[in-house]
């Protein structure tokens, strides 16, 4: 089966990046096969006014990628309570139906404060939702973040088996509803 992992910023240095080598890491040591997404990537031909109707290969690329995937995972840090424009301009791109209907998707809340990105995994939920993704239930919340990381990856053993455990239950996830999500852009 096929995972994209979307660390959902495009800020140079960000701990999302960090956390989703974690994710994949963990689809890769359960045989899966992986697409770990880097949204800096995301260059100027996606802003341009005419990118939604006539897609620049660059942009093409990145929607082909995201749509042959079985499954997402996002990590959604949380920016001014709320999830970066920059995963919405990637939903944006994404054809419809095809981007997202049926296609299942897991969260990983990401943030500094007490909230641990509770608000920016419900913003993003509700715009995957409106667009019929299969929600897979079980979150995880990582507050503090700044704290979460050492030079392994993520600090903490409870919250590392929690992404652990969350990484197997998606894939069985994927498994019991996958497969029903257009793969190709029509």
């Amino acid at each position: 089966m096929k995972i994209a992992v979307i660390p959902g910023t495009n800020r140079a240095g960000a701990l999302s990046q960090r956390l989703g080598e974690v994710v994949a890491a963990c689809y890769a040591e359960l045989g899966h096969e992986v697409d770990l997404f880097d949204l800096k990537t995301m260059g100027p031909e996606f802003l341009e006014p005419t990118a939604y109707k006539e897609q620049p290969p660059a942009v093409t690329a990145l929607v082909e990628r995201f749509v042959a995937a079985d499954g997402v995972h996002f990590i959604v840090p949380e920016y001014n309570g709320s999830f970066p424009g920059v995963v919405k301009l990637l939903i944006d791109m994404l054809p419809y139906p095809a981007g997202l209907d049926k296609r299942p998707c897991a969260y990983i809340g990401l943030a500094a404060g007490q909230f641990q990105g509770l608000r920016a995994v419900e913003a993003l939920q509700g715009v995957t939702g409106y667009r019929m993704a299969y929600q897979y239930p079980r979150r995880v919340f990582i507050g503090n973040s700044f704290k979460q990381f050492d030079e392994a990856g993520l600090s903490d053993e409870d919250l590392a088996s929690r992404v652990t455990a969350q990484c197997v239950g998606f894939a069985e996830f994927i498994t019991e509803v996958g497969g029903k999500a257009a793969k190709t852009l029509e």
